[in-house]
């Protein structure tokens, strides 16, 4: 991996967690929202124990990254990287609790709030081929195993178990309603997030040409399918290119395809998601 790829992959972790630690210590904490995971258990944890959040991450999460390794499940370089992840969670959960403000105000506002802090969070340290373990990295495996489910429809999914178990160590059904709203919006912004870094432009290109814009997605690294087809008018048998790029590269790729035959016909569609080959692989 270059320096230029590896600074970028450590400042989206950082500063997803950094936005993780944010939405549960300074909103979901104080209002009484345990929305699921790791972290939803330890606000509880702490609330009837006292028991440091951020210890607790780190206590919960290493037993099912011995049993990753053991298996084999993930690469052992992802599994340092999300290990290096709930360290600094765990640091950041404890040592940035004095810092952060804590919302004291409308519950609502602090479940929406949290749930986009979070989200956003999660999604970042995702989209740096990383975890913060827990129940998320139950969602990855699953993930791995079911590659078109979304992540965080799963994480929410399980994490309703851990919310209807707050409404029971609070004493107070607000506390679940607004939970499940946390963990929504939560699962909302991850998806959306997750979603459009793996957007991509669909590019069709007709052209008499077709060796010379073969050889354009050839030198820009994008794979392509050439397919059979006939002019409606003509009949005449001609070969159509199918290929998918990013936003800033497809531009690149349509004044090249310009250059070499102008009178190509390019069709550009967006692709709200792409999976798949080379797309929307985190390992």
């Amino acid at each position: 991996m270059k320096e230029k790829d590896t600074k970028a992959v450590i400042l989206l972790n950082v500063a997803g967690i950094f936005l993780y630690t944010a939405g549960m210590r300074s909103f979901a904490a104080p209002a009484q929202i345990a929305p699921g995971g790791a972290s939803g258990i330890a606000i509880l944890v702490n609330y009837m124990t006292g028991f440091p959040m951020g210890l607790f991450c780190s206590l919960f999460n290493f037993p099912i990254l011995a049993v990753v390794l053991w298996k084999r499940i993930f690469p052992g370089r992802f599994v340092a990287k999300a290990t290096a992840s709930i360290v600094l969670l765990s640091l950041m959960t404890d040592l940035l609790a004095p810092v952060l403000p804590h919302y004291q105000g409308n519950a609502l506002l602090a479940a929406l709030f949290a749930g986009a802090f979070m989200g956003c969070g999660l999604a970042m340290v995702y989209l740096g081929t990383s975890d913060t373990g827990g129940i998320t990295m139950i969602g990855l495996i699953l993930q791995k195993y079911f590659p078109h489910l979304k992540v965080g429809t799963l994480v929410s999914a399980i994490n309703m178990i851990i919310v209807l178990a707050s409404g029971l160590v609070y004493r107070n059904i607000d506390s679940i309603l607004y939970a499940v709203i946390t963990v929504y919006v939560s699962g909302l912004f991850m998806d959306k997030l997750v979603n459009q870094a793996n957007s991509r432009d669909l590019i069709i290109v007709v052209s008499e040409c077709t060796d010379k814009v073969r050889c354009v997605f050839l030198d820009e690294k994008k794979g392509i399918t050439i397919l059979k087809g006939e002019g409606g008018y003509t009949s005449e048998t001609q070969r159509v290119i199918l290929g998918a790029a990013g936003k800033a590269d497809c531009m690149k790729i349509q004044e090249k395809i310009r250059r070499v035959d102008p009178s190509a016909l390019i069709i550009i569609a967006e692709a709200s998601n792409v999976v798949g080959k080379s797309f929307g692989r985190m390992l």
